[in-house]
């Protein structure tokens, strides 16, 4: 029943710190996605289309369109983090990545990751895996 399939829903978010959305339409943010999901030793990000019905719901303070050309990480607060600084919060979940994501922090280093991410959105159409990956941008 209904009661009970929230019930479950809310005890697994509860193990995870992060919710991070993502264009699952696009081959490249899919491929993203997986090595998050391979990475992700201790089980902390919880991965969510952009599209997945429920993501209003359990997320109602975003908007589809701010979805659309950047991945978020939602924490558990509701404090979401868009673009680059989504990145950033999410290689500092992944053990492989927290060390890099350490650098992520220096001064400067938003300035031009925010450049960078904006250009690999922009152009990720590009970088998707097969030629039959589409991309809601491209």
């Amino acid at each position: 029943n209904g009661a009970n399939r929230s019930k479950s829903m809310a005890a697994k978010m509860t193990s995870y710190t992060r919710t991070v959305v993502f264009d699952g339409d696009c081959g490249f943010c899919r491929r993203w996605e997986r090595f998050g999901r391979r990475w992700d030793w201790f089980h902390r990000l919880d991965w969510k289309k952009r599209l997945d019905p429920q993501l209003k719901q359990l997320f109602p303070q975003i908007q589809g369109e701010e979805t659309q050309n950047r991945m978020l990480s939602i924490r558990r607060d509701g404090r979401v983090y868009g673009g680059f600084f989504a990145v950033r919060d999410i290689f500092l979940h992944l053990p492989v990545t927290f060390l890099p994501a350490l650098f992520m922090y220096l001064p400067g280093a938003s300035f031009f990751g925010v450049r960078v991410y904006g250009w690999i959105s922009k152009n990720r159409h590009h970088f998707g895996g097969k030629k039959t990956d589409s991309c809601s941008l491209g």
